[in-house]
């Protein structure tokens, strides 16, 4: 999948997410250098409640996160397209698309 459809349906996920149970959108990217295998990186969507979300992009492949993220609940799984150089680009058109719907009241958590 591309990186712009992605983004769109995370943004989309944020704003219809309703519960409070903790909840995790997960991106994985190709490696082009491995002929399209799992590159060693991701991006994390955590919403912890429903009002709120965080991104993280640690250097390691969704499987590896750690125990505490694998036990949360999956809302969904993304296989992008696109190099593993492209997570800033995937965080921040998500952030983006994100501030820019105006019926959207979801909150970025910041560390």
């Amino acid at each position: 999948m591309k990186l712009t459809a992605i983004a769109h349906n995370v943004a989309h996920a944020i704003k219809d997410r309703s519960s409070d149970n903790p909840y995790i959108l997960a991106i994985e990217f190709t490696d082009k250098a491995t002929k399209g295998k799992s590159a060693t990186g991701c991006v994390i969507v955590q919403m912890n409640d429903a009002k709120h979300y965080t991104i993280t992009s640690p250097d390691c492949r969704y499987m590896d996160v750690g125990k505490d993220i694998l036990a949360m609940e999956l809302g969904a799984f993304f296989e992008c397209d696109d190099d593993l150089d492209q997570r800033e680009t995937m965080v921040n058109t998500i952030n983006q698309l994100v501030t820019d719907d105006e019926t959207n009241d979801k909150s970025l958590v910041t560390a």
